[in-house]
């Protein structure tokens, strides 16, 4: 009798122990706003005369930006100069794709914009359906679109409308999206973190932004990412 009381106490002892560590263990949930983050390596801080909220998109040479006034507007990558810069619908989201700029307002129409990059003209305004994309990005021959009514991340092909859903990504305030390699890089204003999802929606990189009220981004040809605050600068930064 006397064994067993004292293997039953042992046994109390470890579960209480078990559990009372338990309490002090962060569990790797990449999206939880506690977990570990990657740093983000600054190549330079570009100055802008830009501010706000509104995503950023690469064309190969400049970088684009929309805001919800309607100033879309095209920078120099290295020195933040104005090289263009025209008077549009408002947006939230933008990417330039087979060789027009499109917009996109999360707080508006279902609809999404081109428009011709050279003359600032609006060449067309399409009905998304069920889809009210607030941010978007070139994807090969799609848009990546984020879908501000169900927090879907839908592929998306703006000459037929045929769209096909990714994956869910919920409880994030977004500032923008872009495709990163493989995967696509999403930005949260409210942590001023950003992550590194798969096109199956598994994270792959959480990362802090170097510098507080991150908003959108990009990437170039040579994987720097670009990350807009909302005080105008840019950061030029390389993933680890």
């Amino acid at each position: 009798m006397k064994w067993v009381k004292t293997t039953l106490l042992s046994v109390i002892i470890i579960l209480f122990n078990f559990f009372y560590s338990c309490k002090d263990i962060v569990f790797n949930n990449p999206l939880d706003p506690n977990a570990s983050k990657d740093v983000l390596t600054i190549i330079r801080v570009i100055e802008t005369a830009l501010a706000g909220r509104g995503d950023l998109s690469f064309d190969g040479e400049k970088i684009w930006k929309i805001d919800l006034s309607g100033n879309l507007v095209a920078i120099d990558r290295e020195s933040g100069v104005v090289i263009r810069s025209f008077a549009t619908d408002p947006g939230t989201g933008i990417s330039f794709f087979r060789n027009k700029i499109y917009i996109c307002n999360g707080e508006g129409e279902n609809i999404l914009v081109s428009i011709d990059p050279l003359s600032g003209d609006i060449l067309n305004r399409a009905a998304t359906r069920e889809i009210q994309a607030g941010f978007l990005t070139a994807a090969n021959d799609r848009l990546l679109v984020f879908d501000v009514r169900s927090s879907g991340i839908f592929e998306y092909d703006p000459e037929t409308g045929d769209s096909t859903r990714l994956f869910e990504i919920s409880g994030l305030n977004i500032g923008g999206i872009a495709r990163y390699k493989d995967g696509i890089l999403i930005s949260d204003m409210n942590t001023d973190t950003i992550y590194l999802f798969d096109l199956n929606g598994k994270p792959n990189g959480v990362f802090s932004s170097p510098a507080p009220g991150v908003g959108g981004l990009t990437v170039d040809t040579s994987d720097y990412v670009y990350l807009f605050m909302l005080d105008g600068k840019i950061y030029k930064v390389s993933l680890p």
